[in-house]
């Protein structure tokens, strides 16, 4: 009678454990994402460290407050809200004066970005670097991790 338990009890383990791996197999699936720095400023746009942008409206914002702190007469063209696309402002909290993105990978609802920080003489007297991403494709994110 305890063997039996004892067989329970060690298969019912080996079942949690065999769950437990497929689980974290699955949460760290990555899919890499294609995408494109289309603006790269010093400059505090947003009061967190990313912004996923829903719409012509939001992209207008972010532009205006560049375009409006920008000294020259040239100002940057407003990029086209597109729905099979997906945009992001990143500023990620960072150590050096610049960061550059060196790619982008995904996880259901997770953008995980992958950057790397740098000096830049340009930024030297600057604190809030921000690029703006695009991603060739549209994704439902609701969150956006840094890999510094």
């Amino acid at each position: 009678m305890k063997l039996r338990y004892l067989l329970y009890f060690s298969l019912l383990i080996h079942l949690f454990s065999c769950q437990n791996a497929k689980i974290k197999g699955v949460e760290m699936e990555l899919k890499a994402v294609e995408f494109e720095e289309i603006n790269h400023v010093n400059l505090k746009l947003i009061d967190s460290d990313y912004q996923i942008i829903k719409s012509q409206e939001e992209i207008n914002v972010v532009y205006k407050k560049i375009n409006d702190n920008n000294p020259s007469p040239r100002k940057n063209p407003i990029p086209s809200y597109n729905e099979n696309e997906t945009y992001v402002v990143l500023q990620p909290k960072i150590e050096q004066s610049d960061f550059t993105v060196e790619e982008i990978s995904e996880n259901n609802q997770t953008l995980k970005v992958k950057i790397q920080q740098y000096d830049n003489p340009e930024f030297k007297d600057k604190k809030y670097p921000i690029s703006i991403i695009k991603l060739n494709k549209k994704g439902n994110y609701k969150n956006v991790e840094f890999n510094k």
